[in-house]
C-alpha cells in the first residue's frame, strides 16, 4: 500500500486502518450503515480495500451480522486508491468477515 493511501482523514475519527475486501463478496458503498441509500460509487470487488475510520452497528444482512465500516478511501484493483466524499459505509461481513469490527482492531474504534 502506498503512503498516500494513509493520508489525513476527512472525518472526526482519531484512528484508521486498512481493510482488505477478502471474503469473496463484492461490497457496495452506502451513504449510511444500511442498504437503503447507495452512494454514487461502483461496488468494490474482492482484492479491493478500504481505509476504515471506525465501525458502527447498522442493518443486519443474512448471517453476516450488523456491523459496518465508515471509510473515506477505497481501492479498486483496476483503478487504484480514490478519496470518496462524503464518507461511505461498507458492510463489514462482506468486506472482511467482521475481522476488524467490535474493537478487534485498536486502530478502528467504534464511530461516535
Amino acid at each position: 500500500m502506498s503512503t498516500g493511501a494513509l493520508g489525513a482523514s476527512a472525518g472526526s475519527a482519531s484512528a484508521e486502518d486498512y481493510v482488505p475486501i477478502n471474503v469473496g463478496h463484492w461490497v457496495g458503498l452506502y451513504d449510511g450503515p444500511n442498504t437503503s441509500s447507495k452512494a454514487g460509487w461502483a461496488d468494490v470487488p474482492p482484492g479491493g480495500a478500504i481505509i476504515a475510520q471506525c465501525w458502527t452497528v447498522g442493518e443486519s444482512i443474512g448471517n453476516y451480522g450488523n456491523t459496518w465500516y465508515r471509510a473515506y478511501q477505497v481501492y479498486w484493483p483496476s483503478a487504484g486508491w480514490t478519496n470518496v466524499s462524503p464518507d461511505v459505509y461498507v458492510f463489514a461481513g462482506y468486506a472482511d468477515g467482521n475481522a476488524r469490527t467490535v474493537d478487534r482492531d485498536p486502530k478502528i474504534p467504534r464511530c461516535r
